[in-house]
């Protein structure tokens, strides 16, 4: 039997990306969803606002064990709300936030207690999984829960349109994107979002947690300090994925045994040449 090294590196790299291609995205709206918006000042789609659930921003991105290469692919959304070329549109922004409760004080929920924030910043150099961005400490705690409330807001938003994972909204009228952006970007003082000027493959957005207090929070930090989480990207192709340095991915039972086929299948060359 002939194969050669390159194709059984070829099948375990294959066994690697399958197990660390992660469905994230949620059919419908929780308490604690990332919501990650699109929106243009100009041209085609300029009145809409796509929006999309990403899952639970504490289980899911601030407890990632791996990198998650693909949450979702948005590829014919984009294409259909801002027009073919919308990779390299200079006016298309995105960006992503998340809240599980706007309330100071509440229980913590999955270690989260009440007003955790969590928003985007634009890297200032590419680096997925790695912090390339810096975010502003906020340090009033009614700040927070203003952020918190414009979150809300939002969540209130998606969840009354449809019970997808996706919306097309209008970009003005009630508490939309483009509104809420325009509102001081969620009331955290600066730009939460990336624009595709570059390609937009060619910029990424770190993620950040924000607590209002340690009280059952978990993991704990500093109150009023951004924690950085990991990184969001998009490929020109459209396909969402996310980057943290923390991971440290366990070998599965799919790895485990796309090495032991490897051993095997050298084994059997060797015996074969030797015949």
């Amino acid at each position: 039997m002939q194969i050669k090294n390159k194709h059984i590196l070829t099948m375990l790299v294959v066994a690697g990306i399958s197990v660390a291609a992660f469905p994230a995205k949620a059919a419908t709206i929780t308490a604690g969803d990332v919501l990650l918006g699109f929106r243009a000042t100009g041209g085609t789609g300029a009145s809409s606002n796509l929006i999309v659930n990403l899952g639970q921003a504490d289980t899911i991105y601030r407890d990632a064990t791996s990198n998650i290469t693909s949450i979702a692919d948005l590829g014919s959304l984009l294409t259909s709300t801002y027009g073919s070329g919308w990779e390299t549109r200079s006016d298309l922004f995105w960006g992503a936030v998340a809240n599980a409760n706007s309330a100071s004080g509440d229980p913590a929920i999955d270690g989260d207690p009440g007003a955790t924030d969590y928003f985007t910043k634009k890297q200032t150099t590419l680096n997925p999984g790695v912090q390339s961005s810096t975010a502003s400490n906020i340090n009033s705690s009614t700040s927070r829960v203003a952020i918190a409330n414009n979150i809300q807001g939002l969540n209130t938003t998606f969840a009354a349109a449809t019970g997808t994972d996706s919306i097309v909204i209008p970009s003005t009228g009630g508490t939309t994107w483009s509104s809420s952006i325009a509102a001081s970007n969620f009331g955290v003082g600066s730009s939460i979002e990336a624009s595709s000027v570059d390609g937009i493959d060619a910029t990424g957005l770190d993620l950040y947690r924000i607590l209002d207090s340690n009280a059952d929070a978990n993991p704990s930090q500093t109150v009023g300090v951004p924690h950085w989480e990991g990184t969001f990207t998009i490929s020109s192709a459209g396909v969402v994925s996310f980057a943290t340095t923390s991971a440290v991915p366990e070998p599965s039972r799919a790895v485990l045994a796309a090495f032991g086929l490897g051993g095997l299948l050298l084994r059997r060359r060797r015996r074969s040449q030797k015949a």
